[in-house]
């Protein structure tokens, strides 16, 4: 890390009074070292204005080049009073002082003794009030630098005098130019600081427009970071906490989803056996195979202990939709051998038959594969089949055979091959029976796969092998 990049992220953690303060400071001594500037360059002003602009306009005015030449001439007509208290001497010698134009002053004094006898003051400099008074107090300010000051002796009519003459004429050029040079930097500096307290301030904006979004419901638009300092600390937790109050509301409805996808998962895996079981039951009530009654017994009670186990088992259901679902411990997943697979498979295909289907059985010879077993869990398998032969029924054409395989490679492989109505019925628009098959194979590391061909609808199964075939 660099000392600028050190520096910058040291600086971005810096407290907003803190970084007032220092900017202040700063600010403050910048503009006093532009005004000091700028004054310094006072006279390169006035004289660039008093040289560009045009003489007619009389904004800039300037003494009279002649002026000293046209004193020294006039003051031998006139004799200088021996003191400030001779009247009529120095009413005698006020015509003298017409040389002075507006903006100049002109004080006689002895030669010798230095005393005072009389003066005439700038008509300019008497202006009115309220004016006065801020020129006045302008004027005191910047009193050195107005000034041009000249003293001379010059020789009267009755012998010679101090002559003082005091040139006003860049009062009325320095004293706007203070003023403005004073605006010029106290508007930089309210400039600056405003400009900061006005980028805070749009920080919080912002961060009112986000808790306003957010009290809409609207969680998906980020807080705008807002640097480090205290108001970038409440917007990064105040995202934070967006992004928790976000991530709860979705977990809820991913919740409030799985629980409406449990109870019709719940109501498909039930429906199955209890439509095997009044089927098996019709059967049994008019008598149509007396000597398949005791078998068709057996299976109506092994279907009504399968219900019963499903209901104990309910619980397990929650386990298929939620996100992280149970160990292969917690699901009972055992060594299931291939024969149970089959007499499973062939119980479904002889209801298949009773129902008006006629189903095609291809399995492989059990002596073939004597210990071939999968691993599953038997319960889950029984809800697997259960949930696909019911879709068979539901949706298969009862014209078309349907076939069923089973094989054993890598994985054990069962596959349920039929060909679908013309006109289905939308029964299970939701497909919550294939939803469920496929969560409850991944839960015993297994697959479902689905190909639709044409009118030809395949569900393969894979299931692992144990390893100790």
């Amino acid at each position: 890390m660099t000392k600028l990049t050190f520096w910058r992220h040291g600086a971005a953690h810096i407290k907003i009074r803190t970084k007032l303060l220092l900017l202040i400071l700063t600010v403050g001594a910048l503009c006093m070292t532009l005004f000091r500037f700028l004054w310094h360059r006072k006279w390169d002003a006035y004289y660039f204005l008093a040289e560009h602009i045009p003489s007619g306009l009389q904004v800039i005015p300037m003494p009279d080049s002649h002026f000293w030449e046209h004193l020294i001439d006039e003051a031998q007509k006139y004799d200088v009073p021996e003191s400030e208290d001779e009247k009529d001497a120095v009413k005698a010698i006020e015509p003298f002082f017409s040389l002075a134009d507006k903006y100049t002053s002109i004080a006689i004094y002895g030669l010798e003794d230095g005393l005072y006898r009389t003066s005439c003051f700038p008509e300019a400099m008497l202006w009115s009030e309220p004016f006065n008074t801020f020129f006045q107090m302008t004027y005191r300010w910047i009193d050195e630098d107005v000034n041009q000051n000249y003293e001379r002796a010059v020789k009267f009519k009755n012998g010679y005098a101090s002559v003082m003459v005091s040139f006003y004429h860049s009062s009325f050029f320095l004293v706007p130019y203070a003023v403005f040079c004073l605006f010029l930097c106290v508007a930089l500096f309210l400039s600056v600081i405003l400009f900061f307290v006005g980028k805070k301030l749009k920080a919080v904006v912002r961060l009112k427009d986000s808790i306003l979004k957010m009290s809409a419901g609207d969680l998906t638009a980020a807080v705008p970071r807002a640097g480090h300092d205290e108001i970038g600390v409440l917007a990064l937790e105040l995202d934070g906490l967006r992004a928790a109050l976000r991530e709860n509301l979705l977990h809820e409805q991913e919740m409030h989803k799985s629980n409406q996808e449990l109870i019709a998962a719940l109501s498909h895996d039930l429906r199955t056996p209890l439509t095997i079981l009044k089927g098996y039951l019709e059967i049994v009530r008019l008598n149509r195979s007396p000597a398949l009654q005791t078998d068709y017994i057996s299976r109506c009670l092994k279907k009504a202990e399968d219900i019963q186990e499903m209901t104990d088992r309910m619980f397990e259901y929650a386990l298929v939709f939620e996100e992280n679902g149970p160990s292969a411990d917690s699901l009972r997943l055992l060594d299931v051998p291939l024969a149970f697979f089959l007499e499973t498979l062939k119980e479904h295909a002889d209801f298949l038959s009773l129902a008006g289907f006629e189903a095609k059985l291809c399995f492989p010879d059990p002596n073939d594969v004597p210990t071939a077993a999968a691993i599953a869990d038997a319960s889950m398998l029984k809800r697997i089949f259960n949930n696909l032969f019911s879709n068979i029924l539901k949706y298969a054409n009862k014209k078309e055979t349907v076939l069923i395989t089973a094989s054993v490679s890598q994985t054990l492989f069962i596959s349920l091959k039929n060909k679908l109505k013309t006109e289905q019925d939308e029964i299970e628009s939701t497909k919550i029976g294939l939803k469920s098959v496929r969560k409850m194979m991944e839960r015993m590391d297994g697959t479902l796969s689905v190909t639709i061909e044409g009118d030809f609808f395949e569900a393969g199964l894979h299931f692992p092998l144990s390893s100790k075939d």
